[in-house]
């Protein structure tokens, strides 16, 4: 239903046309009148602390283009580059908003008296046949107290020149990729424009938030300030419009509001006095487009699409939906239709040996690697445990019965094995759950779980995350190991050839990825069979024979040491050493030989009466 309104909206958006074509000619351009501006201070820290992708995304957003989309490949800060976003947007003014001593107030375009929201309802809910379903008139609070957040961080002191404050909405399509940003935005603050360190103002409405975030959700808040009321009212009764009231008061009254793309469709957005002047949409492209539309109808003047097409897409349950374009998403749409998109392309997770392959694959080969990511880890003394394997494995599939759902035991047998050998030699994997198994399908999952159980005993759960491939998008672990589990004659593999799946599941890895497959099977697939030429080509590619305890055999992996040798730049470092040492004994030995040469016949002399003296 609230897609439904929403897409019934979309005709009294100020940038209806945009939408509907996602070209360049409906976009409202670079308009240096409606930029931000971003004090010095702010803007030093900005480009100290971001890379030159991650702030090309801020200024592209800088520009107050109607719409902002910023592609954010795994592992290259997309959350960093939110908080940036955050910290310019709140404390930034449009261009033609200053004036001398300060900033003027700007007024929202697309904001609406009483009777004006009234007929935007109505038109965008016909069904309801002229009936008003909601009081929008309310008291204003004018409570300016600070929400607590449990951290050392202090809440904002506004300047006294600064009038203006941006009212920001954040939006996920789930709980769990909105939580991530609320937490870290409680556990890092943002940047005010004097550049120190705060928590804004924020709440987080909606259901089933982490218990970690509690102290900023709205059921909390809302009964924070009903202490206060009942301490000024004597403990007098509180009807709903006493909630109510609160409740839009606690929304206007924040500088960030988050929410999951279905809830931003809720009435208590009805009641707001103040629109949003910015929204953004983290993980947007796994969102299918009217839900995107959601938190859009409340009126704002520029939206930020934050996401990767080239990973998980939205679940959709019907496969004629599917077919018929559903779960397209409108980051998707506007990026086939060549709307521009800010690439972050710098990568912070994963070993330069890992992220070749979907740099190569997935991004056009923009991706580059962040310092310090070709550190080598104790089990890389192994090929077969090093950062990017592929293990050959001619197993069986099979489908439970009544289920959609396939397995493969083989490989659950082979990937306890890989873990067990793994934690007996290098015993500080167990020390924290640091490798991750993970599959595309619940009943291979399941099969993972029980066999690790059963081997290791119940504290397997605390040792090793089981989780299929959607349930690790925006994860990540010091090993990854990846059951493809198809295995057939006829070649086929299901939605185990969904590149955005295969993507996911290769990157969440920061030292190793450990593929465990049946190459002959999933070589049908062009996207797989890229990946076992490359890993042919890097000679790690190994084929499991059977029985498969055989491949750990103590003398099948000596033949896979590796000589530890050190990197290029320490064998250079050493040569220049050692060349530095050599041009230094030369010069010594000529000093040495100078020292003689003008000693002479006095060393000949002693030597005499040395000699003589033994004679005696």
């Amino acid at each position: 239903m609230r897609e439904f309104t929403a897409m019934h909206s979309v005709a009294s958006l100020p940038f209806k046309d945009l939408i509907l074509s996602a070209t360049e000619a409906h976009k409202d351009g670079d308009d240096q009148s409606r930029a931000w501006n971003v004090p010095e201070p702010l803007m030093d820290y900005l480009k100290v602390n971001l890379n030159d992708s991650q702030l090309e995304a801020v200024n592209a957003g800088l520009s107050r283009r109607s719409f902002v989309l910023i592609q954010g490949p795994p592992g290259t800060g997309k959350t960093q580059t939110i908080l940036g976003l955050l910290s310019a947007v709140l404390h930034s003014a449009p261009a033609r908003m200053q004036i001398k001593g300060g900033f003027d107030v700007l007024k929202h375009g697309p904001e609406l008296d009483i009777d004006g929201k009234r007929a935007h309802w109505i038109k965008a809910s016909p069904w309801l046949l002229g009936a008003n379903p909601r009081d929008l008139i309310m008291p204003v609070d004018g409570d300016d107290g600070f929400y607590p957040t449990g951290n050392e961080l202090k809440p904002e002191i506004v300047s006294s020149n600064r009038k203006y404050r941006a009212h920001v909405l954040v939006c996920a399509p789930s709980n769990s990729a909105l939580d991530e940003i609320v937490l870290r935005v409680l556990k890092t603050g943002i940047r005010d424009e004097n550049n120190n360190t705060y928590n804004p103002k924020i709440v987080r409405i909606g259901v089933k938030a982490l218990h970690s975030v509690k102290a900023v959700s709205m059921d909390y808040l809302i009964q924070q300030k009903l202490s206060g009321v009942d301490r000024t009212l004597d403990g007098g009764r509180r009807g709903a419009g006493e909630y109510d009231r609160i409740r839009a008061s606690i929304l206007d009254e924040a500088a960030i509001v988050f929410s999951t793309l279905s809830f931003s469709g809720s009435s208590i957005f009805s009641r707001m006095t103040r629109a949003f002047d910015v929204v953004i949409i983290d993980e947007a492209a796994q969102a299918v487009e009217p839900a995107t539309l959601i938190p859009l109808i409340h009126g704002c003047r520029q939206i930020f699409l934050v996401g990767d097409p080239v990973q998980l897409p939205a679940t959709v349950i019907s496969q004629t939906a599917q077919k018929l374009g559903y779960g397209t998403s409108l980051f998707k749409r506007f990026q086939a239709a060549g709307f521009p998109v800010q690439m972050l392309k710098i990568q912070y997770r994963m070993h330069p040996e890992i992220s070749t392959f979907p740099s190569k694959e997935f991004y056009e080969g923009v991706l580059q690697d962040g310092e310090g990511l070709s550190r080598k880890r104790p089990w890389h003394s192994y090929s077969c445990f090093g950062p990017f394997c592929f293990f050959d494995v001619d197993g069986i599939e099979s489908q439970p019965s009544g289920s959609g759902s396939w397995v493969n035991q083989d490989e659950v047998e082979f990937i306890t094995l890989l873990y067990h050998q793994l934690a007996l030699r290098y015993p500080e994997l167990k020390s924290s759950p640091e490798v991750g198994v993970i599959s595309p399908y619940r009943h291979q999952v399941k099969l993972l779980k029980d066999s690790f159980r059963s081997t290791f005993g119940d504290q397997s759960r605390e040792l090793i995350d089981v989780s299929t491939v959607d349930g690790f998008q925006g994860r990540e672990k010091e090993i990854v190991i990846f059951s493809c589990v198809r295995c057939n004659k006829e070649q086929k593999i299901g939605f185990v050839s969904d590149f955005r799946r295969m993507n996911v599941a290769i990157t969440r890895a920061k030292s190793a990825v450990l593929v465990v497959g049946s190459a002959s099977t999933l070589k049908q697939d062009k996207h797989w069979n890229n990946l076992v030429e490359s890993a042919k080509e890097r000679n790690c590619l190994f084929k499991v024979p059977k029985p498969l305890t055989a491949f750990f055999a103590e003398d099948n992996l000596k033949t896979m040491k590796v000589e530890r040798r050190p990197p290029p730049e320490l064998n250079a470092r050493v040569l220049e050493e050692i060349n530095q040492e050599v041009v230094r004994q030369e010069l010594m030995n000529v000093d040495d030989a100078a020292d003689h040469a003008d000693a002479g016949d006095d060393d000949d002399a002693d030597m005499d009466a040395d000699d003589g003296g033994g004679d005696d």
